[in-house]
């Protein structure tokens, strides 16, 4: 039984004969003829109604394509179905009706609002803000200017930063550093000695 529906679409006698040596191989192999045939025509029913369910899913996939805002004349056309007909025929077995008719519905007032929005239009509108360039930073809360000492709003207090030349108490100088490593003299001297020893021994 062909199925305007599906006008269009071919299978080679090849694919067929795969699917059904796929899906009916433990049947095919049956050694007795009559529960060959009873297998095979248990399989030839779940068979159609596996057609019946593909049938609704397409109608499903075709509700959910309208209700996502394609025009049904645009759907019969993707979908190789030609006709708005046959669309609606697939959505109907597939009991999709009231789905696309309620965002039907949904999507005229939408449309009827877009006069008013013409009207408003008309209006002058004052221009934008200028747009703020990004940098990748971001200004800090009032909130967090206070937690972080500084005045709520305005700009930071200036820091006094030390100059070069001058040496921060936090931090030792070069020479201070190299001084702290040596040993003590008197440990030197020992040491010293002790090797002075060692090489007269």
């Amino acid at each position: 039984m062909s199925d305007p529906t599906t006008e269009g679409y071919t299978v080679s006698v090849a694919e067929i004969e795969g699917m059904v040596r796929n899906l009916c191989g433990y049947a095919l192999s049956e050694p007795d003829p009559l529960q060959r045939y009873l297998d095979l025509t248990h399989h030839q029913v779940l068979f159609d109604g596996i057609v019946e369910a593909l049938r609704r899913e397409r109608g499903r996939a075709l509700a959910d394509l309208v209700v996502s805002g394609t025009p049904v004349e645009a759907v019969a056309a993707k979908t190789n179905l030609g006709a708005v007909p046959k669309v609606r025929k697939l959505i109907t077995l597939a009991g999709e009706n009231d789905r696309v008719k309620a965002a039907a519905a949904a999507a005229k007032p939408a449309k009827a609002a877009k006069p008013k929005k013409a009207a408003e239009a008309e209006q002058p509108e004052t221009p934008p803000p200028p747009p703020i360039p990004i940098t990748g930073k971001r200004m800090l809360t009032a909130a967090e200017r206070i937690a972080l000492g500084l005045p709520a709003d305005g700009p930071a207090p200036a820091r006094n930063r030390p100059s070069a030349a001058e040496p921060r108490p936090d931090r030792p100088t070069p020479r201070a550093a190299r001084a702290a490593l040596r040993p003590p003299r008197a440990a030197r001297r020992t040491q010293d000695r002790w090797f002075v020893s060692e090489s007269a021994v």
